[in-house]
């Protein structure tokens, strides 16, 4: 059926372009709550777990005094799943929590998008530690939205992003097309998608809402990420001045969020800023 889908929603795009348009806007928008798998198991056991004012689900490790790092997974992710970061990171005295997002893991919600997601980063931020984060690790769809997030007041002293994209409008048009919308039904789309989250998705460059910041920026991408492809990591550092970019191979999307030498240059990079 999957294959046979972008011909059908071609189909009802022309017949039906804002209903089709809707229907996309539901699906793109509403993320998969992917199970946690064994993998991640450990990690999980070991956290203290307790739910923030609202309802987001957080998993912590450290000193509850020590600086705080946050950890923001990406689409369909979970915040175990960012957890391996936390291990070095408390070894050199920080608290690590990691947070399922908004329609993730055992988060309240369903559809969300990056002016929400970002929304939910700047709370946690709030709740967890007034006076300011030290630093924060974002995966993927979460390194824009804590971009977004510190643009709209997020206190944080640094931030690393992993694998992220760096134009949200591209993203969306990518996606229209795979589904099978045709042109009138995409425009359609890409309105409903600037209304439903506050903001076009042209004004999401990464790169350049991160040249707004005053604060030290890791990118780390790997060369042969399918998901998100690396010139989008370079993108971002480009536009932002001062960022650096730490290049890794044979990692893809999410083996990156789990390599030694990833942790290990992550963990100085914080440690240092």
């Amino acid at each position: 059926m999957k294959e046979y889908l972008p011909k059908i929603i071609n189909f009802f795009s022309k017949i039906a372009p804002r209903l089709t348009a809707g229907y996309a806007l539901k699906r793109f928008a509403t993320p998969t709550r992917i199970p946690r798998p064994p993998s991640e198991m450990e990690l999980y056991g070991t956290s203290k777990k307790f739910f923030l004012r609202d309802g987001i689900a957080a998993f912590e490790w450290g000193g509850s005094t020590h600086p705080l790092v946050m950890l923001i997974h990406g689409w369909n992710g979970r915040g175990t799943q960012i957890a391996a970061f936390a291990k070095s990171l408390v070894e050199k005295n920080f608290r690590v929590v990691a947070l399922d997002g908004p329609g993730h893991g055992i988060s309240p919600g369903k559809m969300t998008n990056p002016q929400h997601y970002a929304d939910f980063i700047l709370n946690a931020q709030n709740e967890l530690a007034p006076e300011g984060a030290h630093s924060i690790i974002a995966h993927s769809f979460g390194g824009g939205s804590a971009v977004l997030a510190a643009n709209k007041g997020m206190k944080v002293k640094s931030m690393v992003l992993v694998a992220s994209p760096a134009f949200y409008e591209k993203v969306v048009a990518f996606f229209a097309r795979n589904f099978g919308l045709n042109k009138t039904s995409e425009l359609i789309f890409t309105e409903m998608v600037s209304n439903f989250a506050g903001i076009h998705p042209r004004d999401l460059n990464i790169g350049l809402l991160g040249s707004n910041l005053k604060i030290p920026a890791l990118i780390v991408h790997d060369e042969d990420d399918k998901a998100v492809q690396y010139k989008w990591g370079q993108a971002i550092n480009a536009a932002w001045p001062g960022s650096i970019l730490f290049t890794t191979q044979d990692l893809g999307h999410r083996r990156i969020l789990k390599d030694p030498k990833v942790i290990a240059y992550v963990t100085d990079f914080i440690t240092s800023h």
